[in-house]
């Protein structure tokens, strides 16, 4: 603002409101909010909203003097001036700045960006939990981000994480032939050298040049012996585990779905349709519902133990299993190849 690049200004705070305050801070205080009780956590929740929108207002006012006096007039208190536009312009105050946290949230805010893409790329959606993450780090790394573990956990859907300083227990090497090198030096032998070579366990291969140092083949009487020049060392992740990396961090997630996480993700897929539904019956979020749910009779006995579950985050005060459900609204949904049929009624 002081060099009079105005869009430079526009476009940062553009970023706060949508990437910081709006996807990250409101989303991730949805439930502290939602709360009934008026907890200390759900207050400071409030006060720190409170705080953000009148230093918007004051923030915003150069460039959008109207709206800003509106929304100002509308949380303006008696000790405050009586206009925007009599308020001072906002200053940095440096007392307020935690560079630690902000570095940890930096680093954990990159690390779900990326779990999230890991997830896309391997077709698992985010609603579905997974066993553990990995992250291999530096010990910096790990200390900025360990008080904020628990929210990463939120955030990529996992029961546990773990850190390692090294992706030994993630990857495994493997080894392939250098075609374009065996040729010239074998000639006419090289297709068959190849053709023995893909009968081999490529990994088994690996261990072999490390331990001997060569691989000694029988290409008809003749012994052919092949060493770690011929070869080019191929790193890839271990079966049930897919890779990330994102800054000096590599994300390492755990593929295997259980029953029980298979359960719970169809718990949470059943809760997106019920609030879809909550939506368009234009229902305030303390109306509560009766939900009844028609699904294969498999599913339900796996879904027995998160029907408390399904009443607390849909406000329901029953949640039942039917053969053919009943309510002021009735929808049919296919969660994957799974159809559901869903009623609800105030």
């Amino acid at each position: 603002m002081k060099d009079f690049e105005t869009h430079k200004a526009a476009r940062a705070i553009e970023s706060f409101v949508i990437d910081d305050f709006s996807n990250w801070y409101l989303r991730r205080s949805r439930k502290r909010l939602w709360v009934e009780e008026k907890t200390e956590d759900k207050l400071s929740g409030y006060s720190t909203m409170y705080e953000v929108f009148v230093g918007l207002s004051q923030l915003l006012a150069p460039f959008i003097p109207f709206i800003t006096e509106e929304i100002y007039q509308n949380l303006r208190t008696t000790d405050l001036p009586e206009s925007v536009h009599l308020c001072d312009y906002l200053t940095v105050d440096a007392k307020a700045i935690h560079e630690d946290l902000e570095k940890g949230m930096e680093q954990i805010r990159a690390v779900v960006e990326s779990g999230r893409a890991l997830r896309s790329k391997i077709n698992i959606k985010g609603r579905h939990p997974l066993p553990s993450a990995s992250i291999v780090c530096s010990k910096e790394i790990e200390k900025s981000t360990k008080p904020l573990l628990e929210l990463l956990k939120e955030e990529l859907n996992v029961k546990t994480i773990n850190y390692a300083r090294d992706t030994t227990a993630f990857m495994t090497k493997t080894v392939k032939p250098k075609y374009s090198h065996l040729g010239p030096k074998y000639k006419e032998k090289a297709k068959s050298i190849a053709q023995v070579l893909d009968t081999y366990d490529k990994h088994q291969l690996y261990e072999q040049l490390i331990k001997k140092k060569e691989v000694i083949l029988s290409i008809g009487a003749e012994k052919i012996r092949l060493t770690a020049d011929d070869f080019d060392i191929v790193e890839h992740e271990k079966e049930h585990f897919a890779k990330a990396m994102v800054q000096e961090i590599t994300l390492f997630l755990d593929t295997t779905v259980t029953p029980e996480l298979e359960a719970e993700g169809l718990a949470r897929e059943l809760i997106r349709r019920i609030q879809s539904m909550r939506k368009e019956m234009n229902l305030d979020v303390e109306d509560r519902i009766a939900t009844e749910i028609a699904l294969d009779p498999t599913k339900r006995t796996s879904l027995q133990g998160w029907k408390d579950h399904i009443k607390q985050e849909t406000r329901s005060k029953t949640v039942s299993f039917v053969d053919k459900p009943t309510g002021a609204l009735l929808k049919k949904w296919m969660i994957d190849e799974l159809a559901v049929d869903i009623g609800i009624r105030k």
